[in-house]
């Protein structure tokens, strides 16, 4: 339903080239909401086309002729789907801009024109152009440096994705462009507010969207729930112009929002099996994108999946009013991949009433309609998309890799100084000693050379422990840039996993690379948060539910891979902490669970309230702490270190690092443990006021 989302956005789609423009076009004035003004004239392409002349008359030849095209585009693409069109204003634009490309005032319009093209030619299923033009539009965002574009070239990898079925990567592209934009707001104009609050719910409903083709329902259930959450708190910001030029809400955006997110939630509600909740947001989605100027389009699929509920439930006489209205829609806004449904759903209908031969006509006329689209979709499918998607990834890889290597080559540079220091330090102090001894000649002189000596080598140590330091600092560099090479080895090894033409021989070696990989991530990771200053800390509030269940998120594959099972009961309160060290403690707790528990277990996170702090608990069945392992659990050593019940390596500084980070938050971190019966770990951390 990602084509709902795209009217949904139209306003925010077409404005976004003009909007973000103000830090570089300086004579812009995007406080007066340009397009704003002519939104209200889009159903009638005459006046609206006469209005974007009349609103961008008082700009610059140039800029005046990219916005007139970029919004005439926009029309097309997004309200008439004329691609056609759409494409010939889009190279209309490239053709402008073709000139001026490396000029800093336009260097963002550039990348974007090319994004933009790109959409069309993919539209158009013209699919090795586009891949070439987001490959270029990729390369010009690199050079602007820009962060609003990062997040605007990762949302429309994300919806390629989508539409190649290629739908982790589609989460990847869509988390990625949720958190860029957030980053890239350059001011305080509402222009700005109103397109960040529209990408950002949209990006939150892809992103269910494609764990509900997953299968993944609770997590599409969790981000739908996100995105109405996220909707209700921000629907101030949707702010457009009436006709007289006043500001005010804009209702039919926000309510076709959630309209659309209750007709993708209801799938995902049926798949658990709550049917009741299912009916009452289809019900409402239908009620609401009804109303004019909302997601109409929107309406008959949900329409669609109401009938579909009915039928399974029996409850014939409604579906059958229903489906007359899905028909009725269907005449006025023809829609195959819909008439494909409705076929298959009388088919439904008539079986249910046990009228086979009615059945049996519709089932033929929903089998044509289906043989013609999968033909149609064969086609789109058939392009490669791995190959391309790993090229461009592999592509922009490169480029963080060449940085990382000039990077290294300093550092290298740095500590081959430091080697020479301290040799020549060395050098110097054998000089002095030898020299020393052939002027000893008497008890005097002798205590004089001492004295002097004796200064000599305080300096000397002194520097030699601040080189001793600088190399420790260095040490340390060194280790965090070592994650990024031995990351791509094992990005590189999990890829070629993927082929099934390996031996057996080939394979396993190919997995030792890959385990091996992690290790050496994961010891890293620990030396490096051994290494961090644990007493400085970032205070902020914390919503506790929030961060835990981002923890869970983030161990649950490794969950997966055992078969367990995280159940969490979290109460909503909030501490005062430094997010991203709280965030280690849980991780490091959570991790160890997993680790050291059996396959098929269940892990339980608790919460407490007592005396305002709250307590968390996490809980395992899992092999427990050995008797000789208690006193030194919280001690950073090494030699307490044991493997997880699949082999999982761990280093023995984990927990050292916990204790230290919940004393600085003035909490208490403690365990109860029974061998081979399971342990809980509880934190105590005040409530803030």
């Amino acid at each position: 339903m990602l084509r709902f989302i795209e009217l949904l956005l139209l306003p925010a789609l077409l404005f976004l080239h003009a909007c973000n423009e103000k830090t570089v076009i300086k004579d812009i004035d995007t406080d007066d909401f340009r397009f704003k003004k002519i939104q209200s004239f889009i159903d009638d392409s005459a006046h609206y086309f006469k209005a974007i002349d009349s609103v961008y008359d008082d700009l610059p030849p140039l800029k005046r002729a990219y916005q007139i095209y970029n919004n005439r585009r926009g029309y097309f693409y997004t309200y008439k789907r004329d691609r056609e069109k759409a494409l010939l204003y889009a190279d209309s634009s490239l053709l402008l801009l073709n000139e001026y490309k490396n000029t800093p005032e336009y260097t963002l319009w550039y990348p974007r024109a090319l994004s933009l093209k790109a959409d069309d030619l993919h539209a158009l299923k013209r699919y090795s152009e586009a891949f070439t033009y987001y490959y270029l539009a990729r390369e010009a965002i690199y050079k602007s440096g820009n962060e609003c574009l990062y997040a605007d070239y990762s949302a429309k990898l994300g919806m390629v994705s989508y539409r190649h079925r290629q739908y982790k990567e589609a989460i990847e592209y869509f988390k990625q462009a949720a958190k860029q934009k957030t980053a890239c707001k350059e001011d305080d104009n509402i222009d700005n507010d109103y397109v960040l609050f529209a990408n950002h719910q949209s990006n939150l409903d892809n992103i269910g969207l494609c764990y509900s083709r997953l299968g993944i329902h609770d997590s599409a259930i969790y981000y739908f729930d996100s995105t109405l959450r996220y909707i209700e708190l921000n629907r101030f910001k949707a702010i457009k112009y009436d006709k007289n030029n006043k500001k005010i809400n804009d209702t039919d955006f926000v309510q076709s929002a959630i309209g659309v997110v209750y007709g993708n939630m209801a799938t995902d509600l049926r798949a658990v099996g709550n049917d009741t909740a299912t009916e009452r947001l289809l019900r409402a989605s239908i009620a609401i994108n009804s109303e004019p100027h909302r997601a109409t389009e929107d309406v008959p699929y949900s329409q669609s999946k109401l009938a579909d509920l009915y039928i399974t439930q029996l409850r014939l006489n409604e579906a059958h009013v229903v489906l007359d209205s899905l028909k009725q829609l269907l005449d006025i806004m023809p829609n195959a991949e819909l008439l494909q449904r409705w076929y298959n759903l009388k088919a439904k209908y008539a079986s249910a009433g046990k009228d086979y031969s009615t059945a049996n006509n519709y089932l033929s006329k929903f089998i044509t309609i289906k043989d013609s689209l999968n033909a149609i979709e064969r086609e789109r499918l058939a392009i490669d998309i791995n190959q391309t998607f790993s090229f461009l990834k592999s592509q922009n890889e490169l480029y963080f890799f060449k940085q990382d290597d000039e990077r290294k080559r300093f550092y290298i540079s740095l500590l081959g100084l430091a080697v020479i220091a301290v040799v020549v330090v060395s050098l110097l102090i054998w000089g002095n000693y030898k020299q020393s001894k052939k002027h000893v000649k008497t008890l005097g002189e002798l205590n004089e050379r001492l004295h002097i000596k004796q200064n000599h080598l305080e300096k000397t140590l002194v520097a030699l422990q601040s080189s001793h330091d600088d190399n420790s600092k260095l040490m340390k560099i060194v280790a965090h840039d070592l994650r990024n090479p031995i990351a791509g080895i094992a990005g590189v090894s999990d890829f070629l996993l993927k082929e099934n033409s390996y031996g057996d021989l080939e394979r396993k070696m190919l997995e030792m690379i890959r385990e091996s990989s992690y290790h050496s991530i994961e010891l890293i990771q620990e030396l490096l948060n051994v290494n961090s200053n644990v007493n400085d800390l970032k205070k902020e509030p914390i919503d506790l539910y929030v961060l835990i269940n981002y923890c869970i998120e983030m161990l649950q594959i490794k969950a997966d891979k055992k078969s367990q099972t995280i159940k969490a009961d979290i109460a909503a309160v909030k501490v005062i902490g430094d997010r991203e060290k709280l965030w280690r403690v849980f991780t490091n707790l959570l991790g160890n669970a997993v680790k050291f528990s059996p396959q098929n277990e269940h892990i339980e996170i608790s919460t407490t309230v007592k005396d305002k702090h709250v307590v968390i608990g996490i809980k395992d069945n899992g092999i427990g702490i050995p008797e000789g392992f208690r006193e030194k659990i919280f001690k950073m050593d090494p030699d307490i270190k044991r493997k997880g019940t699949l082999g999982e390596s761990s280093f023995g500084f984990g927990l050292a690092i916990c204790k230290q980070i919940i004393a600085n938050h003035g909490g208490d971190i403690w365990f109860e443990s029974m061998e081979d019966k399971g342990t809980v770990f509880y934190v105590s951390l005040p409530i803030a006021a």
